[in-house]
């Protein structure tokens, strides 16, 4: 009974992120969510006491499956910068898997980036679970660097928070360059990205 409950409450969180994207937070209706799911408004009220925490709950399900820096340890993997940039390189492509795999699209266009930016800059709760995850993400890299300084002399002298810092504000950059500018949700143009600004961070260093 508990896996059936938490099926269908898997199911509803797909089906929300899809009407979420595909039209908009306000303009997706419990009747839509009835119509795609084929369950009953009580039977979504269930899992979910309000919309906005349909919404919440979607976000962090996304946000769950995009996390696959949690299981690394940069502690055992890195000795050098190219083990730096693959463990890097291999947590975003992780990202992209999970995402990729609940979204059903190889390519998250820029109109469906759109409801993502709408939807945190007006839900307070929102605003705190993408904090927290930059945050984890900044963390992730200053075990990276802590690591790679204990390897090498390259970092003497260095802050690993602060490069952890520095090189997640560029990595940001970058990202938001490449969707608004090109438009691209591919992934293969990200990981192309995402090295060229390593080997650029770590040439500055």
């Amino acid at each position: 009974m508990r896996n059936a409950s938490l099926h269908t409450r898997v199911s509803i969180l797909k089906v929300a992120l899809q009407l979420f994207l595909k039209k908009g937070y306000k303009d997706v209706s419990y009747q839509d969510l009835i119509k795609e799911t084929g369950l009953s408004k009580g039977a979504i009220y269930h899992h979910f006491k309000s919309k906005e925490d349909l919404l919440v709950s979607t976000f962090e399900f996304l946000l769950e499956a995009a996390n696959q820096s949690a299981g690394m340890e940069p502690e055992k993997e890195i000795k050098d910068i190219k083990s730096f940039k693959k463990i890097f390189i291999d947590s975003k492509k992780g990202q992209f898997k999970g995402v990729q795999k609940l979204l059903g699209t190889k390519i998250l266009k820029f109109n469906k980036l759109l409801f993502f930016l709408e939807a945190i800059s007006e839900n307070i709760k929102l605003r705190k679970i993408t904090t927290e995850l930059l945050k984890q993400e900044i963390i992730f890299l200053e075990k990276c660097f802590i690591r790679l300084k204990k390897h090498t002399n390259l970092l003497k002298g260095k802050d690993p928070a602060v490069l952890a810092e520095s090189l997640f504000l560029m990595l940001q950059g970058t990202e938001l360059l490449l969707f608004f500018v090109n438009n691209s949700g591919q992934e293969e143009d990200f990981i192309k990205m995402y090295n060229k600004t390593l080997d650029e961070f770590f040439k500055i260093i």
